[in-house]
């Protein structure tokens, strides 16, 4: 893999090209995904509400392979020689051999428990579980080829993969829940979850068909573990940390509360946690970029640059969700306001929920905002596993800990008075923790950016990174 020398002018653009393809295929899929949530008021809050806690259980389950996508992008950012690049065909293979038997093994531990799991998250059909476990097998394989499509810097075939999840899972979900509704009986959350899986699988199968240059490749050095695992284990547990603040609360939330209230709150935080997967794609971009300039030892500025780029973005779309909430509150409380550009359908949807717009445009500002750091967060964070730099994972590793207790320990009780400050409370430590998880990766990363580890010389033709 050789790197032609490019101006900075010429990086930067490179950068926002494949920034802006990136975020208009994350935004794209994202949309698709998002719609699929219109589903709430034909599944009713009960089944939305499981429909939702399945989805940020598959959001934890993705924890032990969070690390997978980083390291394959690093892996493969980093395959300058032909021995790297056998290296990186052995190891392929390997992984993805080793996560079909791991899976093997959780299907056993889930046959094992499955009671429990059931009578823990109220999961009433047992067909939704089994989907959730089928969900896994191509969660630990979609951040493999994924990350072999990032480090190769092939964004427009990981922007189509991104597509094809979110674009499947619309497509099927509405299909299966309209099915449903068609052959008479009531649509369910294992409908709408049979589409998302469906979704995921279609994106594997993009992914695999575009790297099996990489996997199937014919020279190839056997895997070798112990190297490997140096970087995977700081890799998986500090983006285990990121997403374990970013799901575990749903799973929380559904246990301590009524599973009828939780529909709600998960679909405020279904607009919150929109906010971190809309800015996530330019730390996707970042990535290989801090991985390849720093093998090769010349300075950078992408990492600035994606942080202005996502603090702004974030602003945006955070002050843009609190006017909707805002709007939806005035049209439910103001029967007379009939605007012309508001579609009738659309008014008479609001008014006819009017409860759930008012826990809505409650909980929805507050979601946004509280999630905004956590997006900030995320890109020092992987700035830092970019450059092998993991003094930070133990610390998130105390502050998901602490946080869970503080969940798990504090839960106030329903409020009776409607105005579900229990909720609030949630979001507030949610906010707490994720301007304490900025703060850890801020210090880590701007304490050491002008020290010994990172006195590189400048280079005038630094700017392939950026």
């Amino acid at each position: 893999m050789t790197t032609v020398p490019s101006t900075p002018k010429e990086g930067r653009a490179r950068f926002f090209r494949q920034s802006g393809w990136m975020v208009s295929a994350t935004l794209l899929g994202g949309v698709c995904m998002f719609a699929v949530h219109v589903i709430y008021p034909i599944l009713g809050p009960r089944e939305y509400g499981l429909f939702t806690t399945l989805l940020a259980m598959l959001n934890v389950l993705t924890i032990p392979a969070l690390g997978l996508q980083t390291t394959f992008a690093h892996q493969t950012a980093a395959a300058i020689t032909p021995e790297d690049e056998a290296r990186l065909a052995g190891t392929v293979r390997a992984v993805l051999g080793w996560a079909l038997v791991a899976w093997l093994v959780f299907v056993g531990v889930v046959l094992a428990f499955q009671g429990w799991i059931q009578s823990t998250w109220a999961i009433h059909q047992p067909l939704a579980l089994w989907i959730v476990v089928l969900f896994t097998l191509c969660l630990l394989w979609q951040p493999v080829l994924f990350g072999v499509l990032q480090g190769r810097q092939n964004f427009f075939w990981l922007g189509w993969a991104l597509i094809t999840n979110g674009a499947g899972r619309l497509v099927t979900a509405l299909s299966l829940v309209f099915l449903a509704i068609w052959l008479s009986p009531p649509p369910t959350a294992t409908a709408a979850l049979l589409g998302a899986l469906i979704g995921i699988a279609a994106s594997v199968v993009l992914a695999g068909w575009r790297t099996r240059e990489v996997w199937g490749r014919k020279e190839h050095l056997p895997f070798v573990w112990g190297p490997w695992l140096r970087v995977v284990i700081p890799l998986t547990l500090g983006l285990g940390a990121f997403q374990f603040l970013f799901s575990v609360d749903v799973l929380l939330v559904r246990t301590f509360y009524l599973e009828d209230q939780t529909g709600n709150y998960n679909a405020a935080g279904t607009i919150g946690r929109g906010l971190v997967m809309f800015t996530a794609p330019l730390a996707v971009v970042m990535f290989p970029k801090v991985v390849r300039s720093h093998a090769l030892g010349k300075r950078s500025q992408v990492m600035l640059v994606t942080l202005a780029s996502v603090a702004a973005l974030g602003v945006l779309a955070a002050a843009g969700c609190t006017l909707m909430a805002w709007g939806m509150r005035y049209v439910v409380e103001h029967p007379e306001f009939h605007p012309a550009w508001l579609p009738a359908g659309v008014l008479k949807a609001l008014r006819g929920s009017a409860v759930s717009v008012q826990v809505l445009s409650s909980l929805i500002p507050w979601f946004v905002w509280c999630m905004l750091p956590l997006a900030l967060g995320n890109v020092l964070l992987n700035n830092l596993l970019a450059r092998k730099k993991y003094g930070v994972v133990p610390w998130l590793l105390l502050l998901i800990t602490a946080y869970f207790t503080t969940l798990a320990a504090g839960a106030p009780p329903p409020a009776t008075d409607g105005s579900y400050q229990h909720f609030k409370w949630v979001i507030q430590i949610l906010g707490l923790y994720s301007l304490l998880f900025l703060a850890a990766c801020a210090w880590f990363t701007f304490r050491t950016r002008n020290g010994a580890q990172e006195s590189l010389p400048p280079d005038p033709l630094a700017g392939e990174a950026i």
